[in-house]
């Protein structure tokens, strides 16, 4: 949020300003579409870190940069949005997992630290470079060190001993056969207006029952993977 405050500072009058909302918001998105499927390779020791260093270092970049309107100035400070955008999807997705360990109370502090970040993250800026009529860069400087918060909040303010018992357990994520996966019962009144008129033929004949289950078997697979991928954006 620190980073769209300060976007007519990074991009100037000229340039619109939705390039640095672009900017901050793809590398975010895809991470947290992407990562699900590898991030759990990684322990919670070393991603934290990872994600704290590129933050940090996407906001010197930006704040370092000669404030140029050319395209190679800015292209620079797009590059430390995307690094920053990137350790945001990370971090919000990592601290989103650790809820699993740490019950309903630290979903709801979740909920509410994300939403209450931006607003903080704005009026800081704002408190920053109008009241105390500071540079954008130097703000940009001074709050490059917030991610510290970050460890902090894991290495030195987060209790160990949920995570620590359930590492063991939870290392890795456990396939699901899809035998496993239960589908919605579907009336049998309902199949048979959809699906009478398509198992028989024009002269009155019906498929065999072995089609009829390689198109149950292929709906079923097709279902599961939809629910997979709806995981993604809906939980």
């Amino acid at each position: 949020m620190i980073i769209l405050s300060s976007a007519l500072d990074l991009v100037g009058p000229d340039v619109p300003k939705g390039v640095v909302l672009l900017a901050d918001v793809i590398p975010s998105f895809v991470t947290k579409l992407c990562a699900p499927y590898f991030i759990h390779k990684i322990p919670y020791h070393l991603r934290i870190p990872i994600f704290v260093a590129l933050s940090a270092c996407g906001m010197v970049i930006i704040a370092l940069t000669p404030q140029l309107q050319d395209a190679k100035s800015i292209g620079i400070k797009m590059f430390g949005v995307i690094l920053a955008s990137l350790s945001s999807g990370g971090g919000e997705l990592s601290f989103l997992g650790l809820t699993h360990y740490y019950g309903h109370f630290a979903l709801a502090s979740w909920g509410s630290g994300t939403g209450g970040a931006g607003l903080i993250g704005a009026g800081a800026y704002a408190i920053f470079t109008t009241t105390l009529q500071i540079s954008p860069r130097n703000s940009l400087l001074a709050f490059s060190f917030l991610p510290v918060i970050m460890l902090m909040s894991f290495f030195l303010i987060l209790p160990k001993g949920p995570l620590q018992a359930s590492s063991g357990k939870y290392a890795e994520y456990e396939a699901i056969d899809e035998d496993e996966i239960e589908d919605p019962v579907e009336p049998e009144a309902e199949n048979e207006g959809l699906l009478a008129s398509s198992m028989h033929s024009a002269s009155g004949r019906s498929f065999s029952s072995v089609n009829a289950k390689a198109v149950k078997s292929s709906s079923k697979g097709f279902k599961a993977n939809l629910r997979h991928a709806r995981g993604l954006f809906f939980p």
